[in-house]
């Protein structure tokens, strides 16, 4: 029988997924707490979750990923949290690799394999062969677990930076961001390889939307880098 934490909470993002998001909510084991995080998704969400699934939404106005995460962390009454997309699928042993991490490290950094549970087909691996202080770049919320303490010490993600509106898109980066400001607090943090999501979707720096580009001048003014 896998081990089963029950340390843990899981909070998922979603945006007018129904179909994705009900397939990894049945994924999930029973024994995890489950908090939906929804960006505005059209009426009827509550109606399609499973009794047990908390729930945290609003209208939708443009991209608001941070706030849905920050206000899906309150929700959670566990110790731990995993933030997964809508769009993955995790390994089974996903849950317990993070909430074992987690009894040495403050923050787990899962992987997100294209091809499913063949981490080495994916490019992105290619990063991880690194061993050096940039680890935080790829602290990706797709598959992310934080002590809670931590998380809300560090003061979550960062609406008032990476939030988005109608008038504005903005997507991304806020991730990187709480990473980078994990590390910078000098929270342990570890690549946890046993962590496994499948993540099919293309990775949005290899065709980068303006939503995206305009977070990346975010966070690159945020922090003084060089703005081309």
């Amino acid at each position: 029988m896998d081990y089963i934490p029950d340390d843990l909470s899981v909070v998922v993002l979603t945006y007018n997924k129904p179909d994705a998001l009900i397939k990894l909510l049945k994924s999930i084991p029973s024994r995890i707490e489950i908090v939906v995080a929804d960006d505005g998704t059209l009426p009827g969400l509550r109606s399609r979750l499973p009794e047990q699934v908390k729930l945290y939404t609003h209208e939708h106005d443009g991209n608001r990923a941070s706030t849905c995460r920050n206000e899906g962390a309150k929700l959670c009454t566990r110790d731990n949290i995993l933030f997964l997309d809508d769009d993955v699928t995790p390994h089974g042993l996903c849950y317990a690799a993070h909430s074992m991490a987690l009894k040495m490290h403050e923050i787990s950094y899962g992987l997100l394999p294209r091809e499913q549970w063949i981490v080495y087909t994916d490019d992105r691996m290619l990063f991880y062969s690194r061993d050096d202080q940039s680890l935080w770049n790829f602290g990706w919320s797709g598959n992310m677990a934080i002590r809670k303490d931590v998380f809300f010490s560090i003061g979550g993600f960062d609406a008032d930076t990476f939030n988005g509106s109608d008038d504005e898109p903005a997507h991304g980066f806020e991730d990187l961001d709480l990473a980078r400001r994990c590390f910078m607090s000098h929270r342990r943090m570890c690549l946890n390889k046993l962590a496994l999501a499948h993540h099919p979707s293309a990775h949005t720096s290899e065709n980068p939307s303006e939503a995206v580009l305009r977070n990346q001048r975010r966070y690159q003014e945020k922090w003084d880098e060089v703005v081309a």
